[in-house]
């Protein structure tokens, strides 16, 4: 018999050892002679974080504006960019997302930065969003409505507002960055 022939038989040996082994331990387990150990923890036995299939779909902010007040439909009543220091600084945004089994699951949080760059405010909103959708949907709209006060003793100049919304269903997190004026009262 050639080389190729005997490596290719010892291969298929040990293939079929493989199986009967397999076979007879299973076997053992059914009987009860094997006792399996049960495993209490919620970890899943294959981590397939790194496979694509899961974790697809869109997450957008959009149509972000600073309103001088928002109406309880969201409608923002007068757009503007100018705010005085102890004036209500309205936002309204519409955070787009891809709904997973007809739901949709956002967080929001707020950085406010003023004109020489320091961090002025962090809100950390530990608030889950859910909706739930009644027919079947792609994507959904969901409308976002905030407001904030400066204070009598904030600088005035240019200040940024960044806005991170964050999909847990989707593993995304997307941050969208605006700018407001604070002038003279």
């Amino acid at each position: 018999m050639n080389q190729k022939a005997s490596v290719t038989i010892e291969i298929l040996i040990v293939l079929v050892a493989m199986v009967f082994t397999s076979a007879f331990i299973l076997v053992l387990v059914k009987s009860g002679v094997i006792v399996v150990k049960e495993d209490i923890s919620t970890d899943p036995i294959l981590n397939a974080e790194f496979l694509p299939l899961g974790k697809y779909g869109f997450l957008a902010v959009k149509d972000f504006k600073f309103c001088n007040f928002v109406d309880e439909d969201f409608n923002c009543l007068q757009e503007q960019t100018e705010f005085r220091p102890i004036e209500n600084v309205y936002v309204r945004f519409v955070v787009e997302s891809t709904a997973i089994d007809q739901q949709v699951l956002l967080s929001r949080n707020y950085r406010i930065k003023n004109p020489f760059g320091e961090v002025i405010l962090e809100a950390d909103n530990q608030n889950v969003y859910t909706v739930d959708l009644s027919e079947s949907k792609d994507t959904e709209q969901i409308v976002f409505a905030d407001f904030f006060v400066m204070g009598d003793n904030a600088p005035l100049g240019e200040y940024t507002l960044e806005t991170i919304v964050e999909s847990p269903l989707l593993d995304k997190k997307i941050t969208s960055t605006q700018k407001f004026i604070l002038v003279q009262s």
